[in-house]
Formats: structure tokens, C-alpha cells, sequence
């Protein structure tokens, strides 16, 4: 059986070689406006986001993951003319936020028919758009416990994950809340460990708060890279440092999680190439080398969004 591998990005496929310095965790259109109540969660001008993404290429970034879901404005159509027109390759993705936002659908459907759902816009595309998700999530959980209709989307996910091979992103509420929890549920049902990314981590001062979870074989995504009201950046910095010390890697994502106007750096936020020109800097000086840098920027995700795939002709 012969095996080949891509990339699904909203603009087609590529090979996991071509993805470049890749930010996994991000938002180029969302619209939570409903669910917050504040303005400042709408970003929605396509020319605004294409003009702030030349500071994220210009700094050597050539990939970025849009984890905005349907519950949250996601937009395939927006996302690949701000692809084509910045150049940067993007994946969407697939699936269902959080509870407090679910369409009718995920109480409707069993996960077998949610997971028909997700199959579908990942091989043949959302909608009648032709744009396929390249991945699913970003899937969610509260702070306490995983809720029946919360557990029914991680069900469907993996499902689907088996079914397409793409990797599984989640969200995490307060910096790892049921993060172990969610790895039991997907691996439960079938999901192998590094097709899974744990998200909204290494806010928690001291690394001994991750170690039971990147020991369970997943991704480990700090992508709340630049929030300086959670955190100073110094504790995501020192994280990080410490999980490389600790020899994992090979497990870590980073990314910014940009989702309000206010982060827009012509709004006066940090901006798409923070984390290239700031964060990347601050792991320099606490030992982390530029083979590890590669390797947490470009290695890592491009193992973790490519999908191996059949050769019919070949079986």
C-alpha cells in the first residue's frame, strides 16, 4: 500500500515541506460578537488583515492555521482571498467551538452523523465552496467537565480524524483545564496521541504544569503568545525553555491567538509578527538554539497538519 502526504490548505494542497514558519493557532476573520457582546471580538475587513500580515511574512512567516469555527464567523470564502492576496498559505478548520455557541445540528446528530459532517468538508470542502478544512478544531471544553454535547463533538472528531488523518486542535479553558480529559476521550476512541494538539497552554508558571500532558505523547500548543494581561511573556519564555530542557521538543506549537481588533497591530496590538521578532528572541537568550527554533516552527507543524493518504490505484 502506497501512501502520499498533503496539506490541505483553502487554496489546495501542498506538500508538509512547503508550509515554512507556520503560526497554528490563529484568527484572520472572526465574528464572537454574539456570544461576548463586545465589538472589539469582529475582525472582518479583508484589507485591514491583509496589510497586517506583511509584518508576519516579512519576519519569515509563511503559514498560518485560522482555528475560527462557523459559532464564530468562520468565512472559507474571506480566507482564501486573504490567502491568495498576502500570499500566506492557510488551513481552516472544521467542527464546533464551545457549548455556549453549538448550532441545532450538534444536538440534533449523533456523533457518527456529525462526524459525516466533518468528513465531508474535509475531503470534498464546506459547502458548495470547493475550500476544504485541513484540520479539526479548534473543539472545546469548559473549566470543570466535558458536557454531554461537549463529548459528543470530541466523539465525532474522532471519527473523523480516523476516517481523514488530519490532526484534532483544541481549546482549553483557563490554560489547560481538562486537558488530560480530552486526551482520555479522543484516545478512547481511537485517536492517536500525536494527531491530537492540546491548546492554550504554558501560561501556568512552572513547567511541572505541562509535563503530565506532553508525556502523554500530544502537541503542546503555548499559543497565547503576546497576552501580557494573563501573563508576563517571560513565563511562556521560560516554559518553553524548559520543555526543550526536558527534551520534548519535538511536541511544542506556538502561536498567538489573535482574535480581537485590539490585537491588530494597526490598532495598536502586538500584530501577526510578534511572535516572530519578540517571542523568538526571548528563547534565543534563555538557551533555546535555532535547530530547536526550526524544529518548533517548522518541523513540528508540518508533522502535525500533514495527512498521510491511500494510493487507490496502488492498494
Amino acid at each position: 500500500m502506497i501512501q502520499s502526504e498533503e496539506v490541505i490548505t483553502v487554496c489546495g494542497t501542498i506538500s508538509p515541506d512547503e508550509m515554512g514558519i507556520t503560526q497554528t493557532h490563529e484568527h484572520l476573520q472572526v465574528d464572537a460578537l454574539d456570544h461576548y457582546g463586545t465589538y472589539d471580538l469582529v475582525i472582518d475587513d479583508e484589507e485591514q488583515v491583509i496589510n497586517e500580515l506583511i509584518e508576519f511574512t516579512a519576519a519569515g512567516g509563511k503559514t498560518i492555521c485560522d482555528v475560527t469555527l462557523d459559532e464564530i464567523g468562520r468565512n472559507p470564502l474571506a480566507l482564501k482571498r486573504i490567502s491568495e492576496a498576502s500570499g500566506v498559505q492557510v488551513l481552516m478548520g472544521s467542527g464546533w467551538y464551545r457549548q455556549f455557541g453549538y448550532p441545532t445540528i450538534v444536538n440534533e446528530k449523533t456523533s457518527c452523523q456529525l462526524a459525516e459532517h466533518l468528513i465531508r468538508e474535509i475531503e470534498v470542502g464546506v459547502g458548495d465552496s470547493g475550500i476544504r478544512a485541513g484540520f479539526i478544531g479548534e473543539i472545546g471544553t469548559g473549566r470543570h467537565h466535558i458536557l454531554p454535547a461537549e463529548e459528543r463533538v470530541f466523539r465525532a472528531a474522532a471519527i473523523a480524524q480516523q476516517a481523514t488523518g488530519v490532526v484534532i486542535s483544541t481549546h482549553t479553558t483557563h490554560w489547560g483545564n481538562l486537558a488530560k480529559e480530552q486526551i482520555d476521550l479522543l484516545t478512547e476512541y481511537g485517536v492517536q496521541p500525536d494527531r491530537i494538539i492540546i491548546g492554550h497552554l504554558g501560561d501556568r508558571r512552572g513547567v511541572h504544569h505541562l509535563l503530565p500532558i506532553v508525556t502523554r505523547g500530544v502537541y503542546v500548543e503555548v499559543d497565547n503568545i503576546g497576552y501580557l494581561d494573563y501573563q508576563p511573556e517571560s513565563v511562556r519564555a521560560d516554559n518553553v525553555a524548559s520543555l526543550v530542557a526536558e527534551g520534548f521538543v519535538e511536541q511544542i506549537l506556538l502561536s498567538e491567538d489573535i482574535c480581537m481588533l485590539s490585537h491588530l497591530k494597526s490598532n495598536g496590538g502586538k500584530g501577526y509578527g510578534y511572535l516572530l521578532k519578540i517571542f523568538v528572541p526571548m528563547l534565543r537568550e534563555r538557551g533555546v538554539t535555532d535547530d530547536d527554533i526550526h524544529t518548533i516552527l517548522v518541523r513540528n507543524p508540518a508533522r502535525a497538519f500533514v495527512r498521510k493518504i491511500r494510493d487507490k490505484n496502488n492498494i
